[in-house]
């Protein structure tokens, strides 16, 4: 308990630190999400190396999960005001976030003559939306990360995680859309797969990991 008590400490005392170094180009919600990220990231690993007791373990990546649904509601829909809410045109943020040098498939055609090379052909035309891009991806990288120790069946499917996190993300776009809290894109709903995607990635492969050592 002491231990668990001491963990909770440092990270209350990292989350103060990180908030004061994030840059001003974010916003307090903006600042809000990247440290509900990071923690939620960094927490389950320091859980695994303190408890070695598999039951507890899960008990614990339940209270963390539910502290990160509370997160997420707050950013999605419990904290919004009531708005005139419309569906916006689908891939809107990605032609104003980013522009090509060249078409999409040219573009992509580059990728074996090297990343670097690629990425220059690739510019920011609006940090706004680009931001809004980033964001998003990371809002849902924890819910990928921390399914495979909530929920057994999900230990080692990437798959499966990335389809709750899809399920999830169209619920809230059109609870969005439905109460009249948000606007519904098609974008947003991209970019959440995508970052759940990642996190499954990363939460199999610290399970494996983790059962196997």
């Amino acid at each position: 308990m002491d231990k668990i008590s001491d963990l909770l400490y440092r990270i209350s005392e990292l989350i103060s630190e990180i908030k004061y170094r994030i840059p001003s180009l974010f916003s307090e919600e903006d600042k809000s999400i990247l440290i509900l990220v990071f923690v939620m990231i960094i927490m389950l690993p320091a859980v695994l190396c303190v408890l070695h007791k598999k039951p507890l373990v899960r008990g614990t990546a339940l209270i963390i999960f539910a502290l990160y649904i509370l997160g997420n509601l707050s950013f999605t829909i419990l904290g919004r005001e009531v708005i005139n809410a419309q569906q916006l045109p689908a891939f809107g943020n990605y032609r104003n976030a980013f522009y090509l040098d060249y078409g999409l498939f040219d573009t992509l055609r580059m990728l074996p003559q090297g990343i670097r090379n690629t990425m220059d052909h690739i510019h920011i035309g609006s940090y706004t939306a680009a931001r809004e891009v980033f964001l998003n991806i990371l809002l849902y990288i924890p819910m990928g990360y921390l399914l495979p120790f909530v929920i057994k069946p999900m230990r080692y499917s990437v798959l499966a995680c990335t389809a709750v996190g899809f399920l999830c993300s169209c619920a809230t776009e059109y609870a969005q859309l439905r109460y009249s809290i948000g606007y519904f894109q098609i974008d947003d709903i991209i970019n959440n797969t995508l970052g759940c995607m990642i996190g499954a990635i990363l939460g199999c492969t610290l399970s494996r990991l983790w059962r196997t050592s």
